[in-house]
């Protein structure tokens, strides 16, 4: 059987599509490249464009920032989680402590959740680590919470730790939220309608479940998930 020859120009547009999906995900704009690597917006938008190709320098800086570039080039996912917790702090300067709370995240059905936070300690993290990895995110805003089910497997997976980002109290970019509806608290994925509503799913197509939210249910935003346990950036 013979297999259709697939373009040059299709290769650059697909890898530009990818690359725009990942920064959109991460909450990334094109001049945000800049710091991290001289990329300017005009070369980034020429990428995304697919009228050129990024270079691996390129794919090489942004890997840090959590865009996963396995994905960009070859249009498959990581399978199962990314390896690599948060550095060590250096020393005490470059340490914060970030609080570690017992109410757990549901990602599926039929958890038992705890309702009332309860502060179980906290954590050592490196502030330059975070300075790196989560770079839009104000520290001291930062919780972790545990995370339970399969319905976001892939993204994150059952028994990981998620940092969540409480300063994000709006749906104002989309984006992987823990939610409370019901007395219970949810990690799911957000995304808005042209319309203003917003749509809330799992990644893990095999429970994939579609809610709309149009403003009218009380479902309270507790934070953004911007970093997994597992190693994956959001």
């Amino acid at each position: 059987m013979n297999q259709k020859k697939i373009s040059n120009e299709e290769v650059r547009t697909e890898i530009g599509r990818r690359l725009r999906e990942e920064r959109e995900r991460r909450g990334l704009k094109q001049e945000d490249y800049f710091r991290f690597g001289d990329w300017s917006a005009r070369t980034v938008s020429n990428w995304e464009a697919g009228r050129t190709m990024p270079t691996a320098e390129f794919f090489a800086d942004v890997e840090t920032l959590g865009l996963d570039v396995n994905y960009i080039i070859t249009g498959r996912r990581a399978a199962g989680p990314l390896t690599g917790p948060a550095a060590a702090p250096a020393g005490d300067a470059d340490t914060i402590r970030i609080p570690l709370f017992s109410a757990t995240g549901s990602m599926g059905k039929g958890n038992d959740l705890i309702t009332d936070d309860v502060l179980m300690g906290d954590v050592p993290i490196s502030r330059h680590w975070l300075a790196l990895n989560v770079p839009r995110s104000r520290p001291e805003a930062l919780q972790l919470v545990h995370a339970y089910g399969d319905s976001m497997l892939g993204t994150l997976n059952s028994g990981d730790f998620a940092i969540v980002d409480t300063d994000c109290q709006v749906a104002d970019i989309d984006g992987v939220y823990v939610l409370q509806a019901n007395g219970q608290l949810f990690i799911k994925r957000v995304t808005r309608r042209m319309d203003g509503a917003h749509v809330i799913t799992s990644d893990n197509p095999s429970v994939r479940t579609v809610d709309v939210l149009d403003g009218t249910q009380p479902v309270r935003i507790c934070g953004r998930v911007v970093y997994g346990w597992n190693g994956r950036r959001f």
